[in-house]
């Protein structure tokens, strides 16, 4: 059986500030519903289909109006939540179940708390068994610890979901060790992680086919974005890129030039836009004045003009005439934030949960929201100093 393997589509999400980025990421599911109807008879989704736990209604009418296509031709998506598609009241995945839209395995009706235990079932498709679990950061590990799978009695192949990170990516922002997964299956997928990542687990391989959109700047320099196919026949796959929205980053090396001097050189580098996005990556020290100062936003608009969808100019890099050097490097804001904790002496345990307050401090969420996650955190911090 071919199956299609995806994950971290984010519905809903507008980056940038700009209207158009919410068409974006409907645009590449809207690619995924179409390949899978040509070529699969199933699809996996890694979890986080939506960005916020409260999609708009807008977001929710495009989510059923897709995902009705499959369920027309008999294609069930079998999917676990992800951190962003939690509330503090019910999952829409949860709707989208009862509405018989998708599969929703990490679902309460799956799990069994016995004797200590927690007994996770699963669901059956034509020869396909899907399990998954949903557990917060803080409770993961333990929860993998006291689980036990009631698998099918008849032959099957038996995937394994979940939306965690596991060591082999990140030692730093890892939740789980993939040793702590459990065994006795066929293929284990997982969400989370927004760059195509391949390892293998009890000799079986283990997934994680990445966001299908650029969720923030950090992502756009990396590789395509995409999906698998895999054939659980003879477990074979391959990786199938989307047809994102094309990005242009122009790094300028702006030494011994003043602040107008910087514009009229961006303003100079600023070619035909079709479209695409337009990022400029300023370095080096001014000869003169204050980047502050700098007027980005003629800039921007005589990218508009050039058709660019949007254009952004990042100065962290750029030093003022009289300003003590800091190295930042090409480095994501979260790696720069785990060196500044580590250089004040935080212990691993206090890096994350530092990480995990400024990640709240940024997000745009409800009291209720929230408060939900400060809960998270202090849970963390609990179990990991008692």
């Amino acid at each position: 059986m071919k199956i299609l393997i995806c994950g971290d589509t984010h519905l809903g999400r507008k980056n940038f500030k700009v209207d158009e980025r919410e068409k974006d990421f409907e645009n590449s599911f809207t690619e995924i519903i179409d390949y899978a109807l040509k070529n699969c008879k199933a699809v996996i989704h890694a979890g986080d289909l939506f960005d916020t736990g409260r999609p708009s209604v807008r977001t929710l009418l495009f989510t059923i109006k897709e995902l009705k296509r499959l369920k027309e031709q008999n294609i069930p998506v079998f999917i676990i939540a992800g951190s962003h598609d939690i509330s503090v009241d019910e999952s829409f995945l949860n709707v989208l179940d009862k509405l018989g839209l998708v599969i929703h395995v990490s679902e309460k009706k799956n799990y069994t708390n016995f004797g200590g235990k927690i007994v996770l079932k699963g669901e059956s498709f034509n020869g396909l068994f899907v399990a998954g679990l949903y557990a917060k950061d803080s409770n993961i590990v333990s929860a993998l610890e006291v689980l036990n799978v009631e698998f099918p009695k008849e032959p099957c192949f038996k995937i394994f979901l979940f939306h965690h990170i596991i060591s082999d990516i990140s030692t730093l922002f890892s939740t789980i060790k993939k040793s702590s997964l459990p065994k006795g299956f066929d293929l284990y997928v997982s969400g989370h992680w927004h760059e195509r990542f391949e390892t293998e687990v009890y000799n079986k391989k283990l997934l994680y086919a990445g966001s299908t959109e650029n969720w923030d700047f950090r992502e756009v320099s990396g590789e395509k974005k995409g999906f698998f196919m895999y054939d659980t026949d003879n477990n074979k796959y391959e990786f199938i890129k989307l047809k994102i929205r094309d990005s242009e980053i122009i790094s300028v090396e702006c030494s011994n030039k003043t602040t107008d001097e910087v514009k009229e050189l961006l303003l100079s580098k600023i070619g035909e836009g079709n479209g695409k996005m337009l990022f400029f990556m300023l370095k080096g020290r001014l000869k003169s004045g204050i980047k502050s100062t700098l007027n980005k936003q003629e800039v921007y608009d005589a990218a508009m003009k050039k058709g660019y969808l949007l254009c952004k100019v990042y100065d962290g890099e750029l030093e003022n005439p009289n300003e003590e050097q800091v190295s930042v490097k090409t480095r994501s804001v979260n790696e720069i934030e785990g060196e500044f904790f580590k250089n004040k002496g935080f212990s691993d345990d206090e890096l994350k949960i530092s990480l995990m307050l400024l990640d709240l401090l940024g997000k745009d969420c409800s009291n209720s929201e929230r408060d939900k996650l400060v809960e998270e955190a202090i849970n963390y911090s609990e179990a990991a100093f008692k």
